[in-house]
């Protein structure tokens, strides 16, 4: 079976900084990533399914996640980059966190 190589970045964001996300591939965790930090693996080549979502929250009764389908069909070089980026949610801040997640994660997928 063949592979391809996912590159995973995490912007430096004030949101969930003092909390790692935890990177799932079909499922299966294959890291944490502490804000600012990239993580590189190999993953099959076939139709995947990539989540994300915060290891812990302490402000917020609600997840943190996004989960997405890769296609590395439209990879012409074998790479895969992925950016997470984390925005503010104001909803969430001004019910500290009651009504909705104070933050919300954002994907930004680049088949190379």
């Amino acid at each position: 079976m063949s592979t391809i190589t996912i590159n995973i970045n995490r912007d430096k964001a004030f949101v969930g900084a003092a909390m790692p996300y935890r990177i799932l591939i079909n499922g299966t965790e294959i890291g944490k990533l502490k804000t600012g930090r990239s993580l590189s693996c190999e993953i099959p080549s076939t139709q995947s399914s990539l989540k994300v979502s915060m290891v812990g929250n302490a402000m917020t009764f609600h997840n943190i996640e996004k989960e997405t389908v890769l296609f590395p069909k439209y990879c012409k070089t074998g790479v895969i980059n992925c950016n997470i980026k984390t925005k503010f949610n104001w909803i969430g801040y001004l019910t500290f966190g009651l009504l909705q997640a104070v933050g919300r994660t954002e994907l930004e997928i680049e088949y190379r």
